[in-house]
C-alpha cells in the first residue's frame, strides 16, 4: 500500500489511501478534506467507488450522513454509514457520470444530525471527470 500525502483534519493530518478524510473532533464537529490520493478518471455509465477514511476523535456513534445538491449527469449512491465509536473506520460511496464530462460536486458530511463543522469545514468539493 502506498500512502499519499495526508489530509489535514481538525486534529492533525490523517494518513490514508482514501481520497477523502473525515475527522470528528471531541466536540463532535465534522471536518472533511481531500487527501493526496487520486480519484482518477471515471468511465461514463459505470459506478466508481470513492473511499472515505473517518477518524473519530470524539468517539461519536450514530449515522454519518453525506449530502449533495443535485448535479446534472451525476448519480451518487451514498449508503448510510454507522459510526461505531471506533477511532478509525473506512467507508465508501459510489459515483456514476452518465456521459463523458467534468462535474464539480460539493459534499457535506454530518454526524449527530444538524451538527456540522465550523464554517465550511464539513464540506468538500470534488472535480469528477469521465472520458
Amino acid at each position: 500500500m502506498t500512502h499519499h500525502a495526508p489530509a489535514i483534519g481538525c486534529c492533525g493530518p490523517v494518513e490514508t489511501d482514501a481520497p477523502i478524510a473525515v475527522t470528528i473532533n471531541p466536540e463532535a464537529r465534522v471536518n472533511v478534506a481531500r487527501s493526496g490520493a487520486p480519484i482518477g478518471t471515471l468511465t461514463p455509465g459505470a459506478w466508481h467507488p470513492i473511499a472515505v477514511t473517518v477518524v473519530n476523535d470524539g468517539f461519536v456513534t450514530g449515522p454519518l450522513v453525506v449530502e449533495s445538491e443535485p448535479v446534472s449527469g451525476l448519480q451518487l449512491e451514498v449508503p448510510a454509514h454507522e459510526l461505531t465509536g471506533e477511532h478509525r473506520q473506512e467507508t465508501v460511496f459510489r459515483v456514476r457520470l452518465d456521459a463523458p464530462t467534468v462535474v464539480d460536486v460539493t459534499l457535506t458530511f454530518r454526524a449527530l444530525g444538524a451538527l456540522g463543522g465550523l464554517a465550511n469545514h464539513s464540506t468538500v468539493d470534488l472535480l469528477l471527470s469521465a472520458r
